[in-house]
């Protein structure tokens, strides 16, 4: 009867890799994929991706409430902020920093009621553009008049500094994935492909062009990027110990009137940093670290000249994070090359597939009361393994459709047995 439960295991894994493949499990692999990232960093914690001996290549300077509640911002809402933006701008470039963006640009001025209200922010425009050193981001898709004022695009240099953030969420709304590029078309039918902001800062940083190889893959340098096919990186979230450093606006700005520039030379040299929103909601998203219970407050760097307001740490809901950040993380990913590689979907279904047919097999040949613990220790040794490779080699192993499979076979299998010591009970008597 050996024959027929190979046969019968067999037809179970088929069955099972066909249910796994269709869309509404599939989807399922994104809360997989967190809760992987939840479970590396209980194994492992800051070790599997420890702050490189320079410290991170990408760093974030935050429009944050505590900011806003310092003089001289306090008056003024953020649309006002650029004199001051554009003195930590000039601070942060002759400290070292190779590009620097502005996440979101302002889409309003002063400079209509106050006339030169805006004179050194759109002098460093047009210096950093020429030289290839600012960059500002909009957002994707967004209204003409909601994107950055005309007169910051016209004096960054236009279109070659002006690039999409191109942030998306899953279909569960957790954001997990950043877009790599946009495609346009011109008046005459020209499709363009324009390098996304975080593909463009590590394009400059690297100072070689992203090339698309045979249609679909892409390569930066040497690096061919994960995802790229579909363009869609899967971004490699980490806790606090291993994520990217946050500087708080308001005492970056204190430094800078204190001419501190040995504090810039440290902590921006050689770097890329980008300027963001880090507390109005609609700039905050959940995302892939949601369980790794990491708050704003955890990501704060060192301090310059003011202390971190203590009335304003762990108030953040560390279920979110700033889209600022999520862009620095997709910079840092393809600078570090480690962004997160996916097997092919046809593997995850044959990997399902065998995994269903080991679960139904040990239902069919194994004595019944060793079954549970066979099936407890397919399924720890898989997830073990998963985390490992994820911790290890950036691999996403599928998770969510082997579990499916596992337990869609253990039960037909189990039903298999069943029905087949009834037909030999009825048999013998």
């Amino acid at each position: 009867m050996r024959w027929i439960d190979g046969l019968a295991a067999l037809g179970i894994a088929c069955l099972a890799a066909y249910l796994v493949a269709q869309p509404v499990v599939r989807d399922l692999q994104g809360p997989a994929f967190d809760l992987l990232l939840a479970g590396r960093q209980a194994l492992y914690g800051p070790q599997v991706h420890p702050r490189p001996p320079g410290g991170s290549p990408v760093v974030v300077v935050a429009l944050d409430r505590e900011t806003a509640l310092r003089p001289p911002f306090d008056r003024l809402p953020k649309e006002l902020w650029t004199p001051q933006i554009a003195e930590v701008m000039t601070r942060v470039l002759d400290g070292g920093a190779l590009v620097v963006a502005q996440h979101e640009t302002f889409g309003a001025s002063a400079a209509a009621a106050v006339e030169g209200y805006d004179a050194d922010f759109l002098a460093l425009l047009q210096t950093g553009g020429e030289a290839g050193q600012v960059v500002l981001g909009r957002r994707a898709p967004a209204p003409e008049r909601l994107g950055p004022l005309p007169a910051y695009v016209e004096a960054v240099g236009g279109d070659r500094n002006l690039r999409r953030t191109a942030l998306y969420d899953d279909p569960d709304g957790v954001l997990r994935h950043a877009a790599l590029y946009e495609r346009s078309r011109d008046s005459t039918g020209v499709v363009t492909i324009n390098p996304s902001l975080s593909l463009e800062l590590a394009a400059r940083v690297l100072g070689e062009r992203p090339q698309i190889l045979n249609g679909d893959a892409m390569v930066l340098g040497r690096y061919r990027v994960p995802g790229s096919k579909e363009n869609a990186l899967l971004l490699n979230f980490q806790g606090a110990g291993g994520g990217i450093p946050v500087f708080s606006l308001g005492d970056l700005h204190a430094c800078a009137q204190d001419g501190d520039s040995a504090f810039f030379r440290k902590h921006f040299d050689d770097r890329v940093v980008l300027f963001g929103r880090t507390d109005v909601p609609r700039s905050r998203r959940v995302t892939s670290a949601r369980w790794l219970g990491v708050h704003d407050a955890d990501r704060y760097d060192a301090r310059c000249r003011l202390p971190v307001m203590q009335s304003l740490v762990g108030r953040d809901d560390s279920r979110t994070m700033p889209e600022v950040l999520v862009t620095a993380t997709a910079v840092r990913n393809l600078l570090q090359r480690d962004a997160i590689k996916t097997l092919p979907g046809y593997a995850s279904v044959l990997v399902s597939g065998l995994l269903a047919m080991a679960a139904a097999l040990a239902v069919l040949r194994v004595p019944p009361r060793a079954v549970p613990p066979a099936i407890v220790v397919l399924v720890i040794g898989w997830s073990y393994l998963a985390v490992v490779m994820l911790a290890r080699e950036n691999w996403l192993m599928p998770l969510a459709q082997p579990f499916i499979a596992i337990v869609l076979a253990f039960v037909t299998a189990w039903c298999f047995r069943g029905l087949r010591q009834l037909r030999k009970r009825e048999a013998a008597a």
